[in-house]
């Protein structure tokens, strides 16, 4: 494997990547490695692009993100080689992500066992806030963070699909998955499955800003609607697994393994 950081961005929005790109060609690049960007366009579905991309390349380091995931610190790079060069256990890092699966298979439905922070662009959300005029409750970027990370990092059953950073190469469940919603639930179980740890790690100050999409009603009721089918197909795959916190996960599968 060569010494590299691969980014991978499937890209509908030239506006939204235009920023990503200048975000990524500002980041510190440690001493001895390269970095490579893949620019995906066309793609139907995110598992199997990803999945495409991952075997296309011989990088050690692939990092997948959003086209409107901007990574804001520029020492991004040396916080990833000082946990995956520390912790060969490691194999993905993401900014949030949850210690407990719980049967309806949303790790963020629980913010009790929700952790990590990022930047976000958005309004205000809340029972309260939902009715106000959107000129009462503009969008702006603010903190948004659930329980704070003490140590170095915490492993997590999933992180948030807006960054992933792997240093292995596990396949992307395309044969399950298609489209572009709840992929990265899939991924970090079979990270997990094999023996591996998916970390949210401490952050000082967030470290990506996600814009996220300000979608149309009947988009949102589509994307909804497109959700609990997905929702179903993993409940199906990854029935062994809900109900259980990170630590119960791990036993089952040193058990089974």
């Amino acid at each position: 494997m060569r010494e590299a950081f691969y980014f991978v961005v499937c890209v509908n929005d030239e506006s939204h990547y235009s920023r990503c790109l200048k975000h990524l060609q500002a980041l510190e690049i440690p001493n001895g490695y390269e970095i490579e960007i893949k620019k995906i366009v066309g793609a139907t579905s995110i598992a199997a692009a990803y999945d495409d991309a991952m075997r296309a390349s011989d990088a050690r380091y692939k990092i997948y993100l959003h086209q409107d995931t901007f990574v804001l610190d520029p020492h991004f790079l040396h916080h990833l080689l000082d946990i995956f060069k520390s912790h060969p256990k490691v194999g993905m890092i993401g900014a949030m992500g949850g210690t407990h699966l719980p049967r309806s298979g949303i790790w963020f439905e629980d913010g009790v066992h929700s952790y990590g922070q990022i930047m976000r662009h958005g309004h205000r959300e809340g029972i309260l806030n939902r009715w106000l005029p959107r000129r009462l409750n503009p969008d702006h970027v603010r903190v948004f963070r659930y329980r704070p990370v003490q140590k170095e990092f915490l492993p997590v059953v999933c992180i948030d699909g807006l960054i992933m950073a792997t240093q292995y190469d596990i396949p992307w469940r395309k044969d399950l998955f298609r489209g572009f919603i709840y992929y990265e639930g899939p991924h970090c179980l079979e990270f997990i499955k094999r023996g591996y740890e998916v970390v949210v790690p401490h952050q000082e100050k967030p470290w990506c800003l996600h814009w996220g999409a300000n979608r149309a009603p009947e988009e949102d009721q589509k994307y909804h609607a497109q959700f609990r089918q997905l929702m179903e197909i993993f409940r199906r795959e990854y029935a062994q697994f809900l109900g259980k916190n990170i630590d119960e996960i791990r036993r089952f599968v040193k058990k089974e393994g």
